[in-house]
């Protein structure tokens, strides 16, 4: 991650931790310079933020296709930065087409999601990257579709 790291974020005993609203303005400056490069659905994407949403479920059907699914609680999951306004729903689903490139380790379920960033990448149309409690993510793809909604489906 370019401007969300762990290190500045949270670091050890006796460090200075970096002022996120100073990194988020400085983040707002760089996808304002990447806009006209990105998928319209990844400039959506950019414009999200999850933080605090719990990992639910990782389901990648084939090679290049994969889904997240968060649970962002009573206030709902994701908040649009750009829009000023929380997406409609307590769950989101995240998925990825086209994927060149993933780390999404399956030990990321029941994790937290702390910060996202996105950025362009040089084997997809763009590089979305998850600083999560435990871990982190990265998912290099062509696409995205974003959904969000109520209710878990019945199994």
């Amino acid at each position: 991650m370019l401007f969300f790291k762990r290190k500045s974020l949270y670091p050890p005993k006796m460090a200075l931790r970096a002022d996120a609203n100073e990194l988020h303005k400085s983040y707002l400056r760089h996808l304002e310079t990447i806009k006209k490069n990105l998928p319209a659905s990844a400039w959506k994407l950019a414009g999200l933020m999850f933080h605090d949403a719990k990992v639910l479920k990782v389901n990648q059907p084939t090679k290049c296709e994969l889904t997240i699914t968060l649970d962002g609680g009573y206030w709902g999951t994701g908040y649009d930065f750009f829009n000023n306004r929380r997406l409609n729903g307590r769950y989101t689903d995240l998925s990825f087409f086209g994927v060149k490139k993933a780390w999404v380790p399956a030990t990321i379920v029941g994790d937290w999601w702390l910060y996202e960033e996105l950025n362009l990448s040089d084997i997809a149309r763009f590089d979305y990257q998850a600083m999560l409690a435990n871990d982190e993510i990265r998912i290099q793809a062509d696409d995205v579709e974003i959904r969000s909604y109520n209710s878990l489906p019945q199994r």
